[in-house]
């Protein structure tokens, strides 16, 4: 009679799943089932709060179907081919997803990372098929390049946040060498905050969008100087003063502020795919997750919407906004 129970209420999860993805696809049109929506969603996040999911590795041992998966959902840098995909699975990489025993074929949501010996500041360099396998055992850094939900009814349900705990417990488990923990983020925002800029302000940034626009600064080494003088302080003044309300605009800078990180850096053309131009100006950012400061910096924000950040981008950004306001 238990294992029943237990069925059904896996069964009942799972169609919980499925039915908030379908009010979300409608709300818009019937507005007036908002609370039937919020209801769900908390019905969810109670369930998994009182239930949390298992953390499972993914590698080339994992089964067809829950690789496919992993293609098909990654969310931020898409996965080319089978070699693609076997080089994020080699020994210097890793691939965690939640998983839940009602879908035990799909992740929850999952997370890709590289073990490194240095600060990545361009993803190029992680995404690289070419690039050699380096021992997993020599590396002091983890960076965490892509996190992806595969069910559109899980959206604001705080699973990202518990996988990247869950996983950084497990990294400083297994490798205790390891000393940075950090993202190597894309600014999904950014280019289409700033071409908004160039239409209400006009003058310099004006001029800046036409330029990116144009393409030529990529492969002009002296205008290419001038547009990361005027797009990095740009970028930082919009990650630290470009709001949503009290929060960042930024989603993914909403996403690891809130879950205790610190924004530490950057980056100039840390991702020159035709996705981070196209988002970005092909900027990165790294947000640092350190395991001592996570808990007091996420209290922090969830009280004040304050954007912890390094030092040298708040003095690029408070440039920046001088000529912005």
């Amino acid at each position: 009679m238990a294992a029943n129970v237990s069925s059904h209420a896996q069964r009942s999860v799972s169609d919980l799943i499925h039915a908030r993805a379908g009010l979300l696809r409608v709300l818009a049109r019937h507005p007036l089932w908002a609370n039937i929506e919020a209801a769900v969603a908390e019905g969810l996040r109670a369930h998994f709060a009182d239930n949390p999911p298992e953390l499972r590795r993914v590698d080339r041992s994992t089964s067809a179907a829950i690789l496919n998966q992993i293609i098909r959902y990654e969310a931020v840098h898409e996965i080319r081919d089978l070699r693609d995909l076997a080089r994020r699975l080699s020994a210097d990489r890793r691939c965690y997803g939640l998983f839940t025993p009602s879908i035990p074929d799909e992740p929850l949501v999952f997370i890709e990372l590289a073990l490194t010996r240095c600060m990545v500041t361009d993803v190029g360099t992680i995404l690289d098929t070419d690039t050699p396998v380096v021992d997993p055992d020599a590396s002091t850094c983890a960076m965490f390049y892509s996190i992806s939900s595969c069910h559109e009814g899980l959206r604001g349900v705080p699973l990202g946040g518990l996988l990247i705990r869950q996983v950084l417990d497990r990294l400083q488990r297994e490798w205790p060498g390891l000393r940075t923990f950090a993202t190597v983020s894309p600014v999904p925002g950014f280019r289409p905050w700033l071409d908004q800029l160039g239409r209400t302000h006009g003058g310099w940034i004006g001029q800046i969008v036409t330029t990116l626009d144009e393409g030529s600064w990529l492969t002009d080494p002296e205008l290419g100087e001038r547009m990361k003088a005027a797009l990095v302080p740009l970028c930082a003044s919009y990650l630290l003063d470009a709001k949503r309300g009290a929060e960042p605009l930024d989603a993914v800078a909403r996403f690891h502020l809130g879950n205790g990180a610190r924004l530490e850096g950057i980056n100039w053309l840390g991702d020159r795919s035709h996705a981070g131009l196209a988002r970005s100006a092909g900027i990165t950012a790294n947000y640092v997750y350190d395991p001592s400061q996570m808990d007091a910096n996420h209290v922090l924000y969830d009280r004040t919407r304050i954007v912890i950040a390094a030092q040298d981008v708040i003095t690029s950004a408070r440039g920046a906004a001088l000529h912005v306001a």
